[in-house]
């Protein structure tokens, strides 16, 4: 590829027609790249991969990493996927993607200076919940218990003994295959029948069912690639219970997305039934509480070793403590109208790398 002279630093976003939650808005914003003296490409990740990348005469190029939707979907959770959701090939794959993203990026704009929001080498290793959870803990963060036990009897005596616990997979997201386990009540959404845990072929639709006693399920559970955690005491607003997406950019918090749900209910995922609360809910919350919140998630997305990044927060029923639940390099951003995130990443980006 041939590049010549050189203009002001350009940002260059790479991602796919299909996700029309961050990439697509992210890319409608060109008036605000003008404004803050950064040039704009972008590109879709199957031209990248064959080496189609567009010519950029920037002596330093900023790379800005979306969720790569078409190659995930054909290659690691495709539709006819057999396999128990969130596994570990799901982050072998991922992670042998990532290091393709970076080759050809090399490759194709061999001699300027790349500079990435959020490295590639992190992509992956985000993705693994329990890996995720041990660095933010080792930055001060603070994150739920886990539990080492992998025996059914280890379990229901937890649970006889009053603990609740949550199984999760520790490669998944959006709220996909997890259990909750207390005694007396064990939901999943996950299904299980003729003895083999069945995951759903799709994003949506993952709705809990009760399998409360079912000690097949639970031991077929145990020898997947998981994790489990004490369930955290959360704080309930207005008899709810829910969780703050925490977008972090640059080291600071520039959107509060609150989502509740049911105080009985599993998760406060929007996948999941939750919903999502007005711009002014945090004013409801305890403010010291709060803050506190926000500066563990920014001490969670610098451990992580990102840029930008959704981090999703409990607060305690103590009025005073949070909990890190994970992080996420690709969240969804907010409509425009309600908050114009990608706005604010780009001012965030002309500050950083200008």
């Amino acid at each position: 590829m041939h590049h010549c002279g050189m203009s002001k630093k350009t940002l260059l976003a790479i991602g796919d027609e299909k996700d029309f939650d961050s990439f697509l808005k992210f890319r409608q914003q060109r008036k605000y790249f003008r404004a803050a003296g950064l040039a704009f490409k972008s590109a879709d990740y199957s031209h990248l991969l064959d080496g189609d990348l567009p010519p950029i005469d920037a002596g330093e190029l900023i790379v800005f990493l979306f969720f790569p939707y078409e190659y995930w979907d054909r290659h690691i959770e495709p539709r006819n996927y057999k396999g128990v959701y969130g596994n570990r090939t799901f982050h072998a794959k991922f992670a042998r993607f990532w290091t393709r993203v970076e080759d050809a990026v090399r490759d194709g704009y061999a001699g300027q200076r790349v500079t990435y929001v959020n490295p590639p080498s992190h992509l992956a290793d985000i993705r693994d919940k329990e890996r995720a959870k041990a660095v933010v803990a080792r930055a001060g963060v603070l994150v739920p218990r886990s539990v080492p036990a992998r025996r059914v009897r280890d379990v229901t005596q937890m649970l006889d003994a009053g603990r609740r616990l949550y199984v999760k997979v520790r490669f998944g997201s959006m709220g996909k295959g997890i259990t909750y386990l207390e005694g007396g009540r064990w939901m999943t959404n996950f299904r299980f029948r003729q003895g083999r845990i069945l995951s759903r072929k799709s994003d949506y639709g993952w709705t809990f069912v009760d399998v409360t006693g079912n000690r097949a399920f639970l031991r077929a559970l145990l020898r997947q690639d998981i994790m489990i955690e004490e369930a955290v005491d959360p704080l309930l607003v207005r008899g709810r219970k829910f969780d703050l997406r925490m977008y972090v950019c640059g080291g600071r918090v520039l959107y509060i997305y609150g989502r509740s749900h049911e105080a009985g209910a599993v998760t406060t995922n929007i996948s999941q039934g939750a919903r999502g609360e007005r711009a002014s809910f945090p004013k409801l919350l305890p403010q010291k509480q709060l803050g506190f919140a926000r500066s563990q998630a920014v001490k969670a997305v610098k451990a992580l070793g990102l840029t930008f990044g959704g981090v999703d927060m409990m607060l305690c029923a103590d009025r005073k403590t949070t909990r890190f639940i994970e992080a996420n390099a690709f969240p969804g951003f907010p409509k425009a109208r309600r908050y114009n995130l990608s706005r604010f990443l780009i001012d965030e980006m002309a500050r950083r790398y200008g």
